[in-house]
Parts: structure tokens; C-alpha cells; sequence
């Protein structure tokens, strides 16, 4: 996301207004409290102006100097993998500039004594010791905060993504389909219309259950999906075939809710079933790694939703892996996805809840 470059300008102006406001303060207390321990009494703003603005710029260089070089340092070494390198390193580098810039000022233009350099030197470095702490401590809750905002951001997009998905499974058409089936069972085959009912309860258990869930095991999604086949059997009966192949050792691995019933959905919604135009869909796996879910190609229908589908799967994958989504188009159609382990399901953060 690209922002406006006068909200950076902003940003740089309040931090380095700040900074001078620090650094100005302390080249006045540097200097009171120097001149006094020498002559025993308080600088007077008339008579010894000069050392007053002398000292403030000195002090005002000094801290854009450090400042500077924290920004190069935060390049180099981050703080949040190294902690410790990074303030060790920051305090004795800006000690190394600061103090020699501070000092060699202060030697040509106010011709201080070695026993005043000396004690601008240890001020100097307990000002420093004290600046990267706090420079520490305020990158490290920028990072956190802004972590966690994006976190929230990433959460809530999921969860979009998931409730346009769980939507679609609950609409009016899907339940109207099922009770028009159930309609016609109740005349034809009680047994087969109570089944049906079983069936059907236990797709919309799935999808209740599941609606805040970010990944459900494979196992339980397989399930889901031999549910569904049966609701599409009875009505499409011995000319969709639908076939698992999975070794175990997948049935606990995870997976976004829905994704295989999304995909095998889309196959029957895209292609024209009948006796002669039979469908077979087939979910097998790929050296552990993968998930296969093919379908054999009939009469094309409308392919734009479809897209929207395979859009909706691949946006959820993004949020726990990076590996791609691969999809083949050719003899079969194919979509190829990649197993998720349990330790993403380990460091995912509790999905929000809606309000």
C-alpha cells in the first residue's frame, strides 16, 4: 500500500522536532552544569550567550548524528532478532561519532579545558546509554504494534474469506435443493428420504461448527465431503463418481474448511452430468506433500464463478503457506494443493470473532 508523501514528511518533521526539543534541553543542562562546577555560579543568558548557543547546536548536531546512524544500524542488525548486538552495537558506534564530534566542537569553538572535556564526555555517554535504551524499547513496540495490527488485518480478511464461503453453502437455492429432494423421497423411498435428512444435518453441522475455524484435518473434511456426495448422488445417482485415494498419514494434516467440497462442488456446477456425459472425481495425494483433486470434463458450463472459487482457495492457502496453488486445465481438470502441516496450525494466531 502506497501512502501519501506528505504522511512520511509528518512523521519526520514530529520525531525530528522532538529530537530537538531533547537535545536542545540537554545542551542547556550540559552547559549550566559545566560552568557552574568551574566558576560556582549559574551562566547568565546575557553574558555568556554565545556558550549557550554554542552548546545547543553542538548537542543538536550530536543527536541527528546519532540519530542517523541508528536508522543505517536498523538495516544491519534488527532488534527484534538481536536485541543485545544491536544496542552494543548502537552504543558504541554513536559513541565513537557522537563523542568525537561533540568533543572536537567543543575544543575549536569553545576552547574547552581537558578536565570540561572529560566531563561533557561522561555526560555524554550516559545520555547515550539511556537514548539507545529507549530507542530500543520504542522500536521494539513499533514492531510489535504493528504486527499485531497487521495480524488483525490478515485475521479479519480470513475470516471474510471464510464467511463468503460458508455463506455459499447456507443460501437459500442450497436449502431449497435439499427439501425439494427430501419432497420427492418422501413418496418414493422413506428409508432413502431419512438418510438423505442424516446427511444433509450433517453438512450443516459442518458448516456451523466450522465457521470461525481457519483449518479443520483433512480427515474431518473428508467426511464433510462423503456427506455431500451422498446428497449429490441421490440426485445425479451412478453418473458421478467421486473416489478417495489418500494415504493415512494425510488424515491429520490440515486444510481451510470446505476447500475439497468447494472443489468438488464446482466440478459438478461446470460440467453437464447425465448418462451420457458421466463425471469422476478423484482426490489423491502427491508424495505427502500435495493434494490432488481431478475431475474428467464433460459439457462446460458457465465458468466465471468457478474462477471466483479457485480465486476464494487460493487467497485462504496464502494465509499459511507459501507454496502455490497449482492449476491444470487440460485432458482432466486439476487443482494441486499443498499439505499444511501441524505446525501451522501451532502458530496461528485465535481467529477474531464476529460481532
Amino acid at each position: 500500500m502506497a501512502y501519501p508523501r506528505s504522511i512520511f514528511q509528518n512523521r519526520f518533521m514530529k520525531k525530528f522536532g522532538l529530537l530537538a526539543i531533547i537535545c536542545t534541553s540537554l545542551g542547556v543542562l550540559f552547559f549550566i552544569y559545566i560552568f557552574y562546577s568551574n566558576h560556582g555560579r549559574f551562566p547568565s543568558l546575557k553574558l555568556e550567550a554565545y556558550e549557550y548557543i554554542i552548546c545547543i547546536v553542538i548537542t543538536n548536531l550530536a543527536g541527528f548524528l546519532a540519530w542517523q546512524t541508528d536508522k543505517l544500524l536498523d538495516r544491519w542488525v534488527h532488534w527484534r532478532t538481536h536485541f543485545l548486538a544491536r544496542f552494543l552495537s548502537g552504543f558504541l558506534i554513536n559513541g565513537i561519532v557522537v563523542l568525537a564530534f561533540a568533543i572536537t566542537a567543543n575544543l575549536l569553538l569553545l576552547e574547552a579545558r581537558a578536565e570540561d572535556v572529560t566531563k561533557l564526555g561522561i555526560l555524554l555517554a550516559i545520555s547515550l546509554f539511556i537514548y539507545e535504551i529507549f530507542y530500543g524499547l520504542l522500536y521494539s513496540y513499533q514492531f510489535y504494534a504493528k504486527t499485531q495490527v497487521e495480524h488483525m488485518r490478515l485475521d479479519r480478511l480470513q475470516l471474510e474469506l471464510q464467511f463468503e464461503s460458508l455463506k455459499a453453502q447456507i443460501s437459500p437455492h442450497y436449502l431449497f435443493n435439499c427439501l425439494n429432494t427430501v419432497s420427492s423421497l418422501l413418496f418414493k423411498d422413506t428409508f432413502m428420504a431419512e438418510q438423505f435428512i442424516r446427511r444433509m444435518a450433517d453438512t450443516f453441522r459442518y458448516v456451523i461448527d466450522n465457521q470461525k475455524q481457519k483449518l479443520v484435518t483433512v480427515r474431518e473434511e473428508i467426511e464433510f465431503v462423503k456427506a455431500y456426495y451422498y446428497l449429490l448422488q441421490v440426485r445425479y445417482e451412478q453418473h458421478l463418481s467421486l473416489e478417495f485415494n489418500l494415504p493415512k498419514s494425510l488424515y491429520d494434516t490440515f486444510i481451510p474448511p470446505m476447500t475439497l467440497q468447494l472443489l468438488v462442488e464446482n466440478a459438478v456446477k461446470h460440467n453437464k452430468i447425465s448418462k451420457d456425459n458421466p463425471l469422476l472425481i478423484y482426490i489423491s495425494a502427491q508424495d505427502n506433500t500435495r493434494i490432488i483433486v481431478a475431475n474428467s470434463k464433460t459439457v462446460a458450463e458457465k465458468r466465471e464463478s468457478f474462477q471466483i472459487g479457485l480465486t476464494t482457495i487460493t487467497s485462504r492457502y496464502q494465509f499459511f503457506t507459501e507454496e502455490k496453488i497449482i492449476i491444470k486445465d487440460e485432458a482432466r481438470f486439476t487443482v494441486i494443493l499443498p499439505v499444511l502441516k501441524q505446525n501451522v496450525k501451532q502458530e496461528m494466531q485465535p481467529a477474531l470473532q464476529f460481532s
